[in-house]
């Protein structure tokens, strides 16, 4: 992600996560998002986080960016062939499905030999 950043590493253990949630509600909040916006944004990242099939190390990190009226959020490093196998899948509730509905520009990217996935939410009203 290029221009200021936050960055929030932690380690890869489920009550570290609202850690990653009060962040982003935070962020939200100065924002000034509706309270569904922010729900999205946390189903998004929830998502990630919590399916350990994607873990590669004992630590994650998410980035947040607001830029060019959105909100943009990475997450990494993870498993590239776990993480696209699932964003591929649009039967049932699978994560393709669920990030295509809650945020845009779902996106999986290489940095150091690990995944990373990127996704935005708009910011209502913001100029893009």
């Amino acid at each position: 992600m290029t221009g200021d950043a936050i960055t929030l590493t932690i380690p890869r253990d489920r009550p570290f996560y609202g850690v990653a949630r009060l962040v982003v509600g935070g962020l939200a909040a100065r924002l000034e998002l509706s309270y569904e916006h922010l729900e999205d944004l946390q189903l998004a990242l929830e998502s990630v986080l919590a399916n350990d099939a994607y873990s590669v190390g004992d630590e994650v990190t998410v980035e947040m960016l607001v830029e060019g009226g959105s909100v943009r959020l990475a997450v990494g490093p993870l498993k590239g062939d776990s993480l696209r196998a699932d964003l591929e899948q649009r039967e049932g509730i699978a994560l393709g499905r669920l990030l295509g509905t809650v945020v845009e520009g779902v996106e999986v990217e290489q940095r150091d030999g690990a995944a990373w996935v990127r996704f935005a939410k708009r910011i209502p009203g913001a100029a893009a």
